[in-house]
């Protein structure tokens, strides 16, 4: 995966395919911080506690603040 190339088909060009080989799983998943977001929020959504527990854990790894954003990104701003 590559953050600058946005295809269905990239794992079949030859960039996509090196880029498939030097990208862990870790890195592949922290591409895309809004993707954590939208993860969570969809978890969210759906009442599945287990899996906002396993996105806030993920989310712990990576940055103590995010989970703290998790925790109000979608709550109404104080007026």
């Amino acid at each position: 995966m590559s953050p600058f190339l946005i295809s269905a088909d990239l794992g079949s060009t030859e960039i996509g395919l090196k880029a498939r080989k030097v990208t862990s799983v870790a890195d592949a998943l922290t591409l895309s911080i809004a993707d954590l977001f939208a993860e969570y929020a969809d978890a969210r959504q759906s009442g599945d506690s287990a899996r906002m527990d396993a996105v806030r854990n993920y989310a712990a790894g990576l940055d103590a603040d995010l989970v703290a954003e998790l925790d109000g990104f979608d709550y109404p701003a104080a007026a």
